[in-house]
């Protein structure tokens, strides 16, 4: 016996909150009312066409700022590497010495939809106009000279080069197969082709586009006035080229369900399973989404790893990733397995999946996701530096200033059945399945409450 039988069995709806209801100490609490704590959110459009939005904190004298443009790789168009040339072109490593000097740190970044650079200083005005000055130099009149142009894209050889973990392999063939035919297809440090063809002259025009002021998205959280917020970003606002607006890229292609094995001496197998959801955090279902993957595999207390880890030992960890792009989501599910185990536990993680989408959550999953949530959410709420950059992400995607405000209450209206069908809607027949380990002979699940043979 494998052990498969029980799998798809009706689960025991223990609710947390009827528990607790049945202690003398918790009577007369609400135990279902998560409050978060709530922040006033100024937002505008400067005259340049920038959107702003501004959380003011005086609880310490510093303050956190985003910058996010639509200017990632998905709009390199014929020139594979356009964006990440640009993006490293604009040397944030030698302007971050500079601001150490001034009491501020920056990290940087780029996707295949955005580059996103993040900023905290002290919020002295002196301070404040010497870091500023330094951001704007660097962004919006950065030299691209020609020992600067072969420096950044040997660097960007180099990042290629490096990325050759088992991780990088099995994501870069389920991208190639996800986005093929897509402005996503090619990855954001672009190809080694792509880079030799560049021009300083093609770079240049790309900055002069997608580093316009129509194209930002700002977000500001610290001990600063609406006037000082305002007197803060002037002058890089006013300093970036305007009158050109990213198009947002088309939906994800619709592909075909393959499993794909990668041959790899390892004590280990490595599996991905994705899956392509033409989804967006604008749906009126996406919070529904959200609490599928939370009690699938996004916590320690989803299904997924209580089958495989606790019940059967098949794995040390396994979890699910949902990844929000503008152009759709994709869904992974990630772990390692025996060898032996790998198509068995791919099964079992399969039958899970559909199983879930036929009879839903409990209650008490439910509750649990919520709670998760909301945690989630207070750490959030109390990291000035993340509150800044979801700032940005929820400007990006035009939600209301008060979404952070009511996000919970979004998630706790959800019935069971609401998640059910939003689970139900997932269309296992367009998975890619890539796997990477040796090829050995396959056996059943082992019996639940035995340990896997090794």
């Amino acid at each position: 016996m494998n052990g498969t039988s029980s799998t798809c069995a009706q689960m025991t709806d223990h609710s947390f909150t009827v528990a607790l209801d049945q202690l003398s100490s918790t009577q007369g609490l609400d135990l279902q009312r998560i409050q978060p704590p709530t922040h006033d959110i100024h937002q505008w459009h400067t005259a340049e066409g920038a959107h702003v939005q501004l959380i003011a904190n005086r609880d310490r004298p510093m303050f956190d700022l985003v910058l996010r443009f639509k200017a990632g790789s998905a709009f390199d168009g014929d020139k594979p590497g356009l964006a990440a040339l640009t993006f490293e072109l604009l040397d944030g490593a030698r302007v971050a010495e500079q601001l150490q000097g001034v009491g501020a740190i920056m990290e940087h970044n780029i996707t295949r939809d955005y580059a996103m650079f993040m900023l905290r200083g002290l919020s002295l005005p002196a301070l404040r106009a010497r870091v500023m000055q330094l951001v704007t130099q660097m962004i919006a009149r950065p030299a691209f000279g020609p020992p600067d142009f072969s420096a950044a894209r040997k660097r960007l050889l180099d990042e290629q080069k490096a990325s050759n973990d088992v991780d990088a392999m099995l994501l870069g063939t389920i991208e190639a197969h996800m986005f093929a035919g897509h402005p996503y297809a090619t990855a954001h440090t672009g190809t080694t082709e792509g880079l030799a063809r560049i021009t300083p002259e093609q770079v240049a025009t790309f900055h002069r586009q997608a580093y316009g002021s129509g194209n930002l998205e700002i977000g500001l959280v610290g001990d600063l006035s609406l006037e000082e917020a305002e007197t803060l970003i002037a002058p890089l606002v006013q300093a970036l080229p305007q009158h050109w607006m990213a198009i947002t890229p088309p939906p994800l292609p619709i592909t075909k369900g393959q499993t794909v094995h990668l041959e790899q001496p390892s004590s280990n197998t490595r599996i991905w399973l994705t899956l392509p959801l033409r989804a967006y955090p604008t749906d009126t279902d996406y919070p529904a989404l959200l609490m599928v993957d939370k009690m699938l595999g996004a916590s320690f207390e989803s299904r997924l790893t209580t089958e495989l880890r606790l019940r059967r030992g098949l794995t040390y960890s396994i979890q699910s990733v949902l990844v929000s792009r503008d152009a759709g989501c994709l869904w992974h599910i990630i772990w390692d397995t025996r060898p032996a185990y790998r198509d068995a536990s791919l099964a079992l993680v399969l039958d899970l999946i559909k199983c879930f989408g036929e009879q839903g959550p409990t209650k008490a999953e439910c509750e649990f996701a919520l709670n998760h949530f909301a945690g989630q959410l207070l750490r959030l709420m109390a990291d000035s530096a993340a509150l800044a950059k979801g700032l940005t992400i929820l400007g990006h995607r035009k939600h209301p200033a008060d979404q952070l405000a009511h996000y919970l209450d979004k998630l706790a209206v959800l019935e069971p059945e609401n998640i059910r069908q939003v689970a139900r809607g997932m269309n296992l027949n367009e998975a890619f399945i890539v796997t990477a380990g040796p090829a050995v002979d396959q056996q059943p699940l082992p019996t639940i409450g035995e340990p896997a043979s090794p």
